[in-house]
């Protein structure tokens, strides 16, 4: 019985049997421990050797290889009563290597009510990270910005920091992040002649993200960033709940707010957007 249960290579099945087994024939447990501390020997060595495969086969993957993500897209239109169009898309890729990490992100969101526009909102990033071990690393931002609305054509952000995974498991994740950063911004300013008005500044960046895998049908996320500087705070967070559908499709429901201190007296500086998308996993062995 205890033969054939260490054969399976399942330890709630190994631990389980081995309890009934010392309990029905307790002259031998002597002898079943030790056949239990060579198969933990096994595994261990099974284990290692799985390590090593991976880490060879990251090691000799190219450029294109190895990435992993996700493609969200969703939209609506409205005739009749109300006559409206909107757009959302979003890639997020990432890749995984010995050392490094590369996340690159980017999201578009695009709105027109009654034939003028009323959302325009795009964001691209790239955050590389150098892993000191495996929960502490360090990263690099680059960061682009559009959002009409809140008040500036443009803002481009670069910055630099370190990071800690508080939590790394499969089920559950959690990373905190900060730095110094720096930012270039053109404003939207109506008072002045040319319309825009230009802001150069350094800030501190502090960010988490947090991923719950309630059930193997749902899973739970949290995306937060804020930036501090000397007249200004921005600052963004999306909440999403990701029931799953069928293989790598998912539903997502989101509820982002996106805050801006230094906006003109006409802005309202909190912005929020509730949506439901689809979102497809890349990268990943459909279960």
């Amino acid at each position: 019985m205890v033969t054939k249960a260490l054969a399976l290579y399942d330890p709630k099945t190994v631990k389980s049997i081995v309890l009934i087994a010392k309990k029905t024939v307790p002259d031998s447990a002597a002898e079943i421990d030790a056949m239990v501390a060579d198969y933990n020997t096994k595994v261990e060595a099974r284990e290692a050797e799985k390590k090593r495969k991976e880490l060879r086969r990251v090691a000799d993957s190219g450029m294109f290889e190895n990435w992993t993500g996700s493609v969200e897209l969703g939209g609506a239109k409205m005739t009749g009563n109300t006559r409206q169009t909107a757009i959302y898309g979003a890639v997020a890729l990432e890749r995984n290597g010995i050392n490094w990490t590369h996340t690159v992100k980017a999201r578009t969101d695009f709105q027109r009510t009654y034939g003028t526009t009323s959302a325009e909102r795009f964001t691209a990033s790239y955050q590389p990270h150098y892993k000191f071990d495996e929960r502490l690393y360090m990263y690099g931002l680059a960061l682009y910005e559009r959002d009409m609305f809140l008040g500036y054509r443009t803002r481009i952000t670069g910055g630099s920091g370190i990071g800690y995974k508080v939590f790394d498991q499969p089920n559950l994740s959690l990373a905190v992040e900060g730095g110094p950063a720096y930012g270039h911004t053109i404003f939207i300013d109506s008072s002045r002649p040319n319309g825009r008005r230009i802001r150069d500044t350094a800030a501190m960046r502090g960010s988490f993200t947090t991923k719950w895998v309630v059930s193997p049908l749902l899973t739970v996320s949290e995306d937060s960033s804020i930036f501090f500087e000397s007249k200004d705070i921005t600052a963004s967070s999306t909440t999403s709940l990701e029931p799953k559908l069928i293989g790598n499709l998912c539903t997502k429901l989101s509820f982002s707010v996106y805050y801006e201190k230094d906006v003109s007296a006409s802005k309202n500086p909190v912005d929020t957007t509730s949506r439901i998308t689809f979102a497809y996993a890349l990268g990943k062995k459909k279960k």
